[in-house]
């Protein structure tokens, strides 16, 4: 592939101005322009990761100011309180129960089941991921018959 082809090759993309308006943008994929793509893809995703930060704020900013209408009505109060004795007799009644043999049994058997679906989810991801890279497969037809697509997710963890 000679130089030219590979400008001709572009990968398109949406950026989000603070307007909220998209915008198609072409980032080049040519050796020279390679490095300049990376920089302008990292400068995107830091543009998104501060913009995810902003409506974060402010999603806090509004859910405390609902909160306030409901904390400020004296019914609403009243029924709060009312709401959590009856939640305090309800926890009581269920503690209680939970001391049984045969239902503490049934309580450690589900955590046990819910461990077991946790792993076999991961392990499910790792196998996934490498029949992908091996085959370039995004699908997978299951032993009945049902055909599901493979995807992929990516996410950001803050670092501590």
């Amino acid at each position: 592939m000679d130089q030219n082809d590979q400008q001709d090759e572009v990968i398109e993309g949406e950026v989000t101005s603070d307007a909220g308006e998209n915008e198609s943008i072409e980032v080049p994929v040519s050796g020279e322009d390679q490095a300049s793509a990376l920089l302008n893809l990292e400068e995107l995703i830091k543009n998104h990761i501060e913009a995810i930060d902003k409506l974060k704020l402010e999603i806090k900013q509004q859910r405390e100011m609902l909160e306030d209408s409901f904390n400020n009505n004296p019914t609403y109060r009243e029924h709060e309180e009312r709401v959590k004795e009856v939640s305090k007799a309800k926890n009581s009644v269920r503690q209680e129960i939970s001391k049984q043999p045969s239902v503490a049994t049934l309580a450690q058997k589900v955590k046990d089941l819910r461990f077991d679906m946790n792993e076999k989810s991961k392990t499910l991801s790792d196998l996934l991921q490498d029949f992908t890279e091996q085959t370039g497969a995004t699908q997978i037809e299951t032993r009945d018959g049902k055909v599901l697509e493979i995807v992929k997710t990516s996410k950001l963890v803050r670092r501590v």
